[in-house]
């Protein structure tokens, strides 16, 4: 038999409770329901951590976020840490694929891989001309042709404000047609490598903006769509700085297309790998790297409400999708035991040794973030009102008695769950902190993190059009 190819398709954002496949009421993943007649499906899959960076470290490296502490999206991760760099080492081509800067640009992580196709360098086609971010204010459309005509390069400013008002219709340069120019690269790609390839898939439709193709918002509509376009800031500083919350919970009908949206759009990738006959032959793993919050309590009781993925460890963030392909075994298959993504170099470590190996419950199942970080500047609220959003904040999963039983903490809060599914959970009682705390104090530190990287600011302004606080 030759080399397993792997892929590893994160679509980014996606939580375990919005997909049809987990029992959402709404049909989002129709395609994904489809495959997992032939393929292993996770019930009660968690990510490492609750945002880009940590969990991908995580899913990279096999560490724990807890060991790793790549908190800060310009994390430099020191060379030879990955499942790639192995692949890499003994012969295999990899390649990164995707819209996510923080990933491909802002931290070191696109450095793990061979071929890289990122986002574009710059949120405006000319970055040295004029464009409506550099204004101060709300500046409306006369306003900016006025100063752009008045400018040095008055043709390339009005072409930014040209940019920015189609930004605005179709969301801040994330759309279907940026995910399925990631596909067809990376197909192209994989047409013309002449050994086993290994590649990552990051496909941001579920990603802030909230902003579906139409043909894929069947929940939304055009009132709410107005609405999100109003947001102008990350929705960290929009909902705490005084914004309705209502308005954030009815964001989640555009969610909901979005996640439509990227279930079409691996159906799409499915079919091509199967009439390339490639699938056969792919380790393919499909998942998420965390949830999205709307407004949502904290389920510990803490006075906050989650906003998109800046701090907590809800299920909304912490539950996602696993869906796995093996080589050679196309029989459905599912596993309700607790298991996590941190998980997949072993994954794959075993699928290269001729094993059909599946991601294995851990004793326990742990998801930690330390965001957000003390002083928390980027919080709109008074130094005295910040601790509670503070990390760290720790989970652990396991199942006692026939049910996943969760224990969470955060600083003196904390609670026992029971996670019957993606979509339900009850707290039962206090959290066994004693058993967190030793899971916590057990792990060793992974000296990964070298520093930080120095960005620009054309991916400053890309890292803000995708809602992450600066």
């Amino acid at each position: 038999m030759t080399s397993p190819n792997v892929l590893l398709v994160i679509l980014d954002s996606v939580r375990a409770a919005n997909t049809s496949l987990h029992g959402h009421y709404n049909e989002t993943t129709p395609e994904l329901e489809a495959f997992a007649s032939e393929a292993t499906v996770y019930t009660q899959a968690h990510s490492p951590g609750i945002h880009s960076i940590a969990s991908h470290v995580s899913i990279f490296t096999g560490y724990e976020v807890a060991e790793h502490r790549a908190v800060d999206h310009t994390a430099e991760i020191e060379p030879g840490t990955t499942i790639w760099e192995e692949l890499s080492e003994i012969g295999y081509q990899t390649g990164l694929f995707t819209s996510n800067s923080v990933i491909a640009d802002a931290s070191s992580l696109a450095q793990s891989f061979d071929d890289v196709d990122g986002p574009s360098a710059s949120a405006y086609p000319f970055p040295d001309a004029l464009s409506p971010d550099e204004l101060s204010g709300e500046t409306g459309k006369w306003e900016f042709l006025r100063a752009a005509l008045g400018s040095n390069q008055p043709v390339r400013s009005l072409s930014n404000g040209v940019s920015d008002q189609l930004r605005r219709i179709r969301g801040p340069l994330v759309d279907h047609d940026e995910s399925r120019q990631h596909i067809d690269s990376f197909l192209e790609w994989t047409d013309e490598r002449t050994r086993p390839w290994a590649a990552c898939l990051n496909l941001m439709d579920a990603h802030y903006p909230y902003l579906p193709a139409p043909r894929y918002d069947r929940w939304g509509g055009s009132r709410l769509r107005e609405l999100h376009e109003e947001i102008r800031e990350p929705l960290l500083r929009e909902f705490l700085g005084g914004r309705p919350w209502w308005q954030l919970g009815a964001f989640e009908s555009l969610y909901d297309g979005c996640i439509r949206q990227a279930d079409a759009i691996v159906h799409e990738l499915l079919d091509a790998l199967r009439a390339r006959d490639e699938l056969s032959n792919t380790l393919l793993v499909i998942t998420s790297d965390h949830g999205e919050g709307f407004g949502e309590p904290c389920e510990l009781g803490t006075p906050v409400r989650l906003i998109d993925h800046n701090f907590g460890v809800n299920e909304q963030l912490t539950h996602v999708p696993l869906i796995v392909s093996h080589p050679g075994h196309d029989q459905g298959e599912t596993v309700d035991k607790p298991v996590s993504l941190a998980q997949f170099p072993a994954v794959v470590h075993a699928q290269l040794e001729g094993r059909h190996r599946t991601f294995k419950r851990a004793d326990p199942v742990l998801t930690t973030t330390y965001r957000i970080q003390e002083p928390g500047d980027e919080l709109p609220l008074e130094a005295t009102d910040r601790s509670p959003y503070f990390g760290p904040w720790h989970a652990i999963y396991e199942t006692r008695d026939g049910v996943v039983r969760k224990d969470a903490l955060h600083n003196e809060y904390d609670a026992q769950m029971a996670i019957p599914n993606a979509c339900e959970r009850s707290v039962v009682g206090r959290a066994d902190r004693t058993r967190i705390e030793e899971t916590i104090s057990s792990l060793e530190p992974a000296t990964i993190v070298s520093g930080q990287q120095q960005v620009s600011d054309s991916i400053e302004q890309r890292l803000n059009d995708l809602g992450y606080i600066q």
